[in-house]
């Protein structure tokens, strides 16, 4: 009798052509965030043809397959798998006959493939049904690449009825080889909080600055002192980031202007750390300002929160890794990176996973990074996303 993992395989290696077609067809129609219209539209096409069930439009153009396993068991689950959709604005200059008809768009961060990986999975669920228990949630979510588009999901009840046990979510990674995956427990992406500061102080004239109070010396105070904070009032075990993005003040010469205007980015791996910079930022550009006569309006504006993996779902989704793929192909552990990733808002409300996937081959000159106007991926990789997804889900509810 032919188990599952092997019947998962099978229906993947006889819709690898599909599976490729539809990345292709997703790369070739990229869509700004929340605007995945066709996306959105080509979705639920191909969930007609599988005769998968879904529910749209929560917060625009995400969908949301449900499937139900036919496994008797006392106790069901519920898992919610997760694929975002959007692409970025960024224009392709790899040649390809799937190169993108959008000028100046691209889905140059894999979310193509992670749309595509998830179609598979919702067909080979659909056929698998027999094996598991319970409900998984499939869902495919716009505007990762902006404010984030898994919060509004949240907020509309993607989480309940029934209740969502456990998430999972993968991300395309052109550090590590075609093949391969990452599995991390703990803090995988940082919070990307973005912070804004104006400086008023008093104009006049370039030539008498004992009469004015001079926002951009204060301002070059205030980021010295902010770029300061993380190597002398953070852990050294800790991390964190505060980079300066943009300052701007005056228009001449020989004049002192009334403000001057500050913003960057404060990110990091915990909470805690968090609360700490959203704090700390304001207490030192509220102090400088005080000292040299000027006010301070501050504004700290909380994006993403930090994404940790949770312990026991991440040695689950191991342990179902290590059957599948071989533990060779397991890399565990690493560093978590300061990008952000909205996966997190999931990984806040109950236990989750997101791992990274393989997709670099250099001997076809795909290696290049996300966000690059060359990155590419091997799509070999999609295959192995979706026996990872598909094996898991099953593990996951019939236990």
């Amino acid at each position: 009798m032919i188990d599952v993992k092997e019947q998962i395989a099978n229906i993947i290696s006889e819709n690898k052509n599909r599976l490729i077609d539809d990345r292709r067809h997703i790369h070739k129609n990229p869509e700004l965030s929340f605007k995945e219209y066709k996306t959105s539209e080509y979705i639920k096409k191909r969930l007609d043809e599988m005769s998968v069930n879904y529910v749209s439009g929560l917060v625009g153009t995400d969908v949301i397959a449900i499937i139900e396993g036919t496994l008797n068991s006392k106790k069901s689950k519920t898992l919610l798998i997760r694929a975002d959709i959007d692409a970025l604005p960024v224009c392709e200059t790899r040649e390809c006959e799937y190169k993108s008809v959008n000028n100046g768009v691209m889905h140059a961060c894999g979310h193509d493939a992670h749309t595509a990986i998830l179609l598979c999975v919702c067909d080979v669920l659909n056929k698998t049904r027999e094996h598991f228990s319970g409900t998984v949630k499939l869902v495919f979510q716009p505007g990762e690449e902006t404010s984030g588009g898994a919060k509004p999901l949240i907020d509309a009840g993607v989480l309940s009825a029934p209740d969502v046990d456990a998430c999972i979510a993968l991300h395309m990674d052109s550090d590590i080889d075609c093949g391969k995956i990452r599995i991390k427990k703990g803090s995988l992406y940082a919070s990307p909080d973005d912070f804004f500061i104006k400086v008023i102080g008093k104009g006049g004239h370039g030539a008498e600055p004992q009469n004015s109070i001079d926002p951009i010396a204060i301002s070059a105070k205030i980021i010295e002192a902010l770029l300061t904070l993380p190597a002398r009032e953070i852990n050294p075990f800790e991390q964190a980031v505060v980079t300066i993005g943009t300052i701007h003040a005056g228009n001449a010469t020989n004049i002192i202007p009334e403000y001057s205007e500050i913003s960057g980015t404060a990110r990091s791996l915990t909470n805690e750390v968090r609360a700490f910079l959203k704090r700390r930022i304001g207490e030192v550009a509220n102090g400088i300002c005080n000292t040299y006569g000027a006010k301070c309006e501050y504004n700290f504006v909380e994006l993403f929160p930090p994404l940790i993996n949770d312990g026991n779902i991440t040695d689950l989704f191991s342990e179902t890794a290590k059957r599948v793929i071989g533990e060779d192909n397991c890399i565990l552990g690493g560093m978590p990176t300061m990008a952000g990733e909205d996966f997190a808002y999931f990984a806040n409300e109950c236990p989750s996973i997101l791992f990274k996937l393989g997709c670099r081959n250099i001997d076809k000159d795909m290696c290049y990074p996300l966000h690059n106007p060359m990155f590419d991926i091997d799509e070999n990789a999609l295959a192995v996303g979706a026996e990872l997804f598909s094996n898991f889900a099953v593990d996951f509810l019939s236990r």
